[in-house]
């Protein structure tokens, strides 16, 4: 029977996590009460995680267990979820999209 959780990529979602929060193993290793050993094998995909630390990893990144485990991001649930989740391009986009939608909405207000 195949494992459904993939060591290997849950390792590197807490290690990417972990680098975007501009933490270190030493530092991460201690907020979330596990060696920093430990922490190396988790994230080179050689250990499992407990329910205790995978709440505290989740806790301490900000982010779901779902996406730990799964690679699963939760949909956004605001503005700012929704932005930070385009790209630069995208957001490039949207930028001007918008701008064009208030400078139209002034034009309408004018003619009023």
């Amino acid at each position: 029977m195949e494992d459904i959780l993939d060591k290997v990529k849950i390792g590197q979602r807490v290690r990417q996590l972990r680098v975007l929060n501009d933490c270190t193993q030493a530092k991460f290793a201690e907020l979330i009460d596990i060696s920093i050993n430990f922490l190396s094998e988790i994230e080179n995909g050689k250990k499992g995680l407990s329910q205790d630390t995978l709440a505290r990893i989740c806790r301490q990144l900000d982010t779901s267990a779902d996406y730990i485990l799964f690679g699963i991001k939760p949909a956004p649930t605001s503005l700012i979820d929704m932005a930070n989740a385009l790209t630069v391009e995208e957001l490039e986009t949207t930028i001007r999209y918008l701008d064009s939608l208030i400078a139209m909405k002034k034009m309408q207000l004018q003619i009023k």
